[in-house]
């Protein structure tokens, strides 16, 4: 069994990062939208409400996905949060233009201004977390 070379290490942490923030952002906006849904079922709610809902869904994902990133690296807080943000709505940019097929300029500048800020949060309670030894 021949070991990696720097350059294959490099490549296999940069994917396991990749998957990992992945993992924490819809895991996150997983559990958020079952407790959500769970809360919908039993009380009659506005149009009003599910909007905030699925604000405060996208919120926690990308502080999640923010957060698993900065920790993962150890480094750089806020370009890790940012980074992050810019993947997850650049992912949520792209899948409504596919799905919705609607274009709206208000929502598409409140959507990148939560996503990012939340990222970036995250990225800097991730990096100034408290390290676990493995």
């Amino acid at each position: 069994m021949r070991r990696k070379n720097t350059a294959e290490r490099l490549r296999n942490q940069r994917i396991f990062l990749v998957l990992h923030t992945a993992l924490a952002f819809l895991g996150a906006i997983f559990l958020i939208c079952t407790v959500f849904s769970a809360v919908a079922s039993v009380i009659d709610l506005s149009d009003g409400a599910f909007a905030l809902m699925s604000s405060f869904a996208l919120c926690a994902g990308c502080f999640a996905g923010g957060f698993t990133a900065a920790k993962r690296r150890g480094r750089h807080g806020i370009k890790s949060g940012l980074i992050c943000g810019a993947v997850i709505f650049g992912a949520a940019l792209l899948f409504g233009i596919i799905f919705v097929r609607n274009f709206s300029v208000g929502g598409f500048f409140t959507k990148l201004l939560i996503i990012m800020i939340c990222s970036a949060i995250g990225g800097i309670f991730g990096v100034n977390s408290p390290q676990r030894f493995r």
